[in-house]
């Protein structure tokens, strides 16, 4: 009877224990479910170990929501299993003509091959290879040849209203400096501030009708109404406040990549006769240098800073492996359906509209994210830990900096976030208290205001998660 007594106190007392896994964790969870923010938030959740091959928890994932900037898992995966982390972006620089003496008799051409990653320091090494080759004057034109991608500039479903803002940029073959240009506005006592960008370029027309006075009430914009690459300042800096900085995207990156390259040459002594102009037609190139960076390099950028111009890059990229010219964002897709079959899904059950989410189009199930993130986990080797390790880490760098900075989840979790009005998602892996690898995919959606809430409550399930054993 004494023993008896004994095994039932110690079963109930191992029922209590919190997170011992199994009815403790799904009551746990359904508790926080039961909050009145879900009343009208629909929210997909599945929780797998990966250690044991086994679901612990899943609610309403086979429910379709937008995944926000989750959609970059589908892409950034797709791009490591199809393209493979030894994939190069290149911009090539050539030229057509002769090199006679110093001078180039003919055009310097830039192809592009959708490289995002294409930085202003490498404008000069564009000088330095030109100036190698002993050329110190150009006869012909400075010719881009953008033909590698088709003419559309964003995804399906990006929102008009979105222009302007540097989480939308202008699609295309030639990239430079994320597409964006860096607006800042320094105050002057008694005349207008000071309105200077970086790059510092021409391509930009500024109209400043802005003056220095008590307070900041300054309105800056780049007229994306009209497709321009106009930028207008009106209001008042504030005679005493520091320098004000924006940031906006560019429209038309190609010519903005190609006005820096002439500008960098001029600046530095290179005489360049001719204008900037696309290239028409075939024509015979002498390759001078090749920029390459490996997609092993650049998934960090995608994944912890959610860079949008990235990922659809790398779906672009995708596409390049059918097809070798005028690529669109549908050649890519194929191979986002077939990461979908891969992993035992069906594609016609998901909509796939962009690469990086920013589109409302995409609808994806947190059972297919999971299932994505078990496939890298299980049968990738090398590309899991590319993957893993491009993930934002919880409360300590990316989109997870400011995040689970306490807790069994602080530096733990390595997860995607995704954000846009009214959706909330987070996925990605974490070590339970038992020391299993666990996935988990968190989709939330229809809510009103910041989604601070909803991140909150995802912060709350990873910790709940982190102490599952």
């Amino acid at each position: 009877m004494f023993i008896r007594t004994i095994l039932l106190l110690l079963i109930t007392f191992t029922t209590l224990l919190p997170q011992a896994g199994g009815k403790t964790f799904d009551a746990e969870m359904q508790a926080l479910l039961s909050d009145s923010f879900f009343t009208s938030c629909f929210a997909g959740i599945k929780v797998h170990n990966l250690t044991k091959g086994t679901d612990i928890y899943a609610h309403e994932d086979k429910k379709l929501m937008n995944p926000a900037s989750n959609m970059k898992i589908i892409t950034s995966a797709a791009g490591l299993v199809y393209l493979g982390p030894r994939f190069a972006f290149t911009t090539t620089l050539g030229y057509t003509g002769t090199i006679e003496g110093d001078v180039l008799k003919g055009d310097l051409v830039i192809v592009g091959r959708c490289d995002p990653d294409f930085k202003i320091d490498s404008l000069s090494k564009i000088f330095d290879v030109v100036t190698a080759h002993g050329i110190r004057e150009i006869k012909g034109d400075i010719v881009i040849d953008i033909s590698y991608k088709d003419s559309l500039f964003w995804g399906e479903g990006w929102m008009w209203d979105d222009d302007g803002a540097v989480t939308s940029p202008f699609m295309s073959a030639l990239n430079v400096y994320g597409n964006t240009v860096k607006v800042m506005i320094t105050p002057r006592a008694g005349q207008k501030p000071l309105v200077t960008v970086y790059p510092v370029t021409g391509y930009f027309e500024i109209v400043n009708e802005a003056k220095t006075g008590s307070y900041n009430d300054l309105k800056v914009w780049r007229d994306y109404l009209e497709r321009t690459n106009r930028i207008f300042v009106r209001g008042t800096v504030a005679a005493t406040s520091q320098t004000l900085v924006y940031f906006f995207n560019v429209w038309k990156p190609e010519l903005y990549m190609a006005t820096l390259v002439k500008e960098v040459l001029v600046r530095n002594g290179l005489k360049v006769n001719g204008k900037i102009r696309e290239a028409e037609g075939s024509y015979q190139m002498t390759q001078l240098y090749e920029f390459q960076h490996p997609y092993s390099k650049l998934i960090n950028q995608l994944n912890k800073k959610s860079d949008n111009l990235y990922t659809e890059m790398v779906l672009l990229a995708l596409g390049s492996i059918s097809r070798k010219k005028n690529i669109s964002f549908n050649d890519g897709k194929k191979f986002l359906d077939s990461l979908v079959v891969r992993v035992g899904r069906k594609p016609g059950d998901y909509r796939f509209a962009d690469g990086s989410g920013v589109s409302r189009y995409n609808v994806v199930s947190a059972d297919l994210l999971t299932a994505i993130l078990n496939y890298l986990y299980e049968k990738n080797g090398e590309n899991f830990s590319i993957f893993f390790n491009s993930l934002p880490i919880g409360g300590v760098d990316g989109t997870l900096a400011g995040r689970m900075k306490s807790g069994l989840a602080y530096n733990n979790v390595r997860a995607k976030t995704g954000s846009l009005s009214g959706v909330s998602s987070l996925s990605g892996y974490l070590k339970a208290a038992s020391g299993d690898m666990i996935s988990f995919s968190i989709l939330m959606q229809n809510f009103t205001g910041s989604a601070a809430a909803a991140r909150n409550y995802q912060d709350r399930i990873c910790e709940l998660i982190a102490k599952y054993n």
